[in-house]
């Protein structure tokens, strides 16, 4: 299967919103893929990959990243003294002491200073290179289904490596290429802070040569674990006293409001698509009534809009 073809199964299986993101690390005097764009400004790293999952393809040579932390960790350049001493983590307030900062920058993946000399980042479908990973922006039920994928294909269990520090840099690239298994990550503070992802998104970084095995096992789970899932075939219905087919049985909503509760600021009224509330003022005195339960179809609206949760139905079959 080519990149295309790959790319098609995983976002028609999974039903994605983004296309996959093929990342690439350059080895110093590796030519520039055809096709490529240097933006016109410097980006984050993970910056590049959101711009790559809406369709660009994205070449950024070391002087086009804009963190310096991302650039340190995946080996492009030398980072300062700051940022390895974890002085800037404290000013930031992201972590409690310098002890503890220190251990977290001493046991995050990172690459060797001068390793690799830029980063491609592109959709998976327009990738013209060989990733080193592909990274999926997801849900996270599209997340667990690429667990099951990998489970299904060899039957392990996975083991993530993460954290809420340099998510996209370390986590979902470092760590992915130097232990070749697949990791998960919720993003982090400057991932987040400084891109578009959704608070409801996370996500998953593959090792390329991984893809295939994983597609076909998607393609088997498509075809009766995926969409009975999504159908959510377990979940009964809410009857709790079912209907005879073919009888037609009478149905009583019965309205009740708790006077306690109800400040007959009159929504349920003005919302009620059968006139069942009537609002009425005597004097100074404003008053709620129920006047016609028997329209009421248990749609639920005046109960969904009482500002005070003073309204309850109740149901009865006869």
């Amino acid at each position: 299967m080519n990149n295309a073809e790959l790319s098609a199964i995983y976002q028609q299986t999974l039903n994605l919103r983004w296309s996959p993101v093929a990342v690439r690390l350059m080895r110093p005097g590796e030519e520039i893929p055809a096709g490529m764009m240097e933006p016109s400004v410097p980006l984050r790293y993970c910056q590049s990959i959101i711009a790559a999952r809406r369709g660009n393809c994205i070449y950024m040579p070391v002087q086009k990243h804009a963190c310096p932390d991302g650039s340190g960790i995946l080996g492009l350049a030398e980072m300062s003294g700051k940022l390895k001493s974890g002085d800037l983590y404290l000013l930031f307030k992201k972590l409690p002491n310098l002890k503890i900062a220190q251990k977290m920058i001493s046991t995050r993946p990172e690459f060797t200073p001068g390793t690799y000399s830029a980063t491609l980042a592109a959709p998976l479908e327009k990738a013209n290179f060989k990733p080193d990973v592909v990274i999926f922006t997801l849900w996270p039920e599209q997340a667990m289904w690429m667990c099951c994928a990998k489970t299904y294909a060899t039957g392990d269990r996975q083991v993530f490596h993460t954290s809420g520090y340099n998510s996209t840099c370390a986590d979902l690239t470092v760590h992915v290429m130097t232990s070749g298994e697949m990791n998960v990550s919720f993003g982090c503070y400057g991932g987040r802070a400084s891109s578009e992802i959704d608070d409801f998104e996370q996500y998953v970084s593959i090792p390329f040569d991984q893809l295939p095995i994983m597609a076909e096992a998607l393609q088997k789970l498509a075809k009766k674990s995926i969409p009975e899932e999504r159908r959510k075939i377990y979940l009964p219905p809410v009857i709790d006293s079912p209907a005879q087919p073919g009888r037609e049985d009478k149905i009583k909503v019965e309205v009740r409001v708790d006077e306690n509760k109800c400040t007959v600021c009159g929504l349920c009224e003005a919302f009620c698509p059968a006139s069942v509330f009537e609002l009425t003022q005597e004097k100074e005195i404003r008053k709620l009534s129920v006047v016609n339960a028997a329209s009421c179809s248990a749609c639920y609206t005046c109960v969904g809009q009482c500002p005070e949760r003073a309204i309850q139905l109740q149901t009865q079959h006869s």
